[in-house]
């Protein structure tokens, strides 16, 4: 027996679910209210990501203690932004991230090192020195990793 088709689309036929139609509206949402901090003066250059929105309390989840103590500090501006948004937020709870945030994390390229002839001569000749010890090891680890000009 073939399913029956409906005549909605596939998207109106999820918001037509209960379950998946407060799943949209919240993920739409979230994407509003990351539009509207994104652009937000006090967090230019400040490395973060927005959590979970519970009734009225937001939580914002930032890279450092420095940038913690930045949005602080503009917190009460930053709730009457977002409420004059039309976003249902009356506390804003910050959190430091420990583990690097996923977006920076993305952009990130391994930093390389490179030797010019004389520190590569240097490094080589320190390396060729030392008696077998814990410095020369790292000091050969540290000739096989990094790039020479």
């Amino acid at each position: 027996m073939k399913p029956k088709h409906s005549h909605f689309s596939p998207l109106t036929s999820l918001l037509q679910n209960s379950e998946t139609g407060s799943l949209i509206a919240r993920a739409a949402q979230s994407s509003r209210l990351e539009k509207t901090i994104k652009g937000w003066p006090a967090l230019r250059g400040v490395a973060f990501s927005v959590g979970p929105l519970k009734n009225d309390q937001l939580k914002l989840f930032v890279g450092t203690p420095a940038a913690l103590t930045r949005l602080r500090q503009s917190l009460p501006s930053l709730i009457t932004h977002l409420q004059q948004s039309g976003l249902n937020v009356n506390h804003i709870q910050l959190q430091i991230q420990t583990n690097p945030l996923v977006s920076k994390q993305l952009n990130r390229k391994p930093k390389r090192a490179v030797f010019t002839d004389a520190a590569r001569k240097a490094w080589l000749d320190l390396e060729n020195k030392l008696p077998d010890s814990p410095v020369k090891t790292a000091t050969s680890a540290l000739n096989r990793h990094h790039k020479f000009k």
